[in-house]
């Protein structure tokens, strides 16, 4: 029984052949990987119940690795876990996911301020946001998504605070799914690139109260129409 799609790690140069030294990730990460696109993608849907069996045979793995990934989305918050009825994937009211964006709002803050600006690569991230503005925010993708990610989380690789920027991966990856509400949306591919050029600008002038102000209003564009659809929120 194979582990959730492995890759090959060998390459060849001329007659020589060269064995990566990259550590290939575990049986449980790679189901990880997977599952947690199933659920940004909205195959799984928020209150859905979640089968190991049916998800190992899908995956094609044991049962293991897909309880220890279910585990750990257990952790961050994206699965919830019942004696009796087993794992759902989380549903957030629009008061949860006001909540998230308000712990977002808070810790993204604290990383974009701790950045030196002058030594961040800016045509590197100029490079993916090329990427973003090419993708397709299409149903059936998540080339959009991934993109968008890249490009802030980039930008973020820049910042000291490792263990805050952890925090702030499980919150996104906690809210993708309702995320991609507001990437559907027609006139939101526009807004995205707009507002991603102002973070870009303030990356270049090095300005840091208008990189974070391009940031919280580029955040709160997105919490606004997704909670907006939910119904309700949190008052600011």
């Amino acid at each position: 029984m194979h582990e959730c799609n492995r890759s090959s790690t060998r390459g060849e140069v001329g007659a020589t052949t060269i064995v990566s030294t990259v550590k290939e990730p575990t049986g449980a990460q790679r189901c990880l990987q997977q599952i947690r696109q199933m659920i940004v993608s909205g195959e799984l849907l928020p209150g859905q119940k979640v089968h190991q069996s049916e998800l190992a045979e899908r995956l094609n793995v044991s049962r293991i690795p897909v309880r220890e990934a279910l585990s750990t989305l257990q952790a961050e918050g994206v699965l919830e876990h019942k004696s009796n009825t087993g794992y759902t994937v989380t549903r957030f009211s629009s008061e949860d996911l006001s909540e998230l964006y308000l712990m977002r709002r808070l810790l993204e803050t604290e990383i974009l301020a701790s950045i030196d600006l002058g030594g961040v690569d800016v045509a590197e991230l100029e490079r993916i946001q090329e990427q973003v503005d090419q993708a397709e925010p299409s149903e059936e993708g998540p080339e959009f998504q991934e993109a968008n990610r890249q490009f802030h989380f980039r930008l973020f690789s820049y910042s000291p605070l490792k263990r805050v920027l952890q925090e702030v991966d499980r919150l996104w990856y906690m809210s993708d799914f309702y995320r991609a509400l507001y990437i559907h949306e027609p006139s939101s591919r526009r807004k995205v690139s707009e507002d991603h050029a102002r973070i870009l600008k303030a990356v270049r002038d090095q300005d840091s109260a208008e990189l974070i102000r391009a940031s919280d209003e580029h955040r709160s564009a997105t919490e606004d129409l997704v909670v907006r659809r939910l119904g309700g929120g949190r008052p600011r």
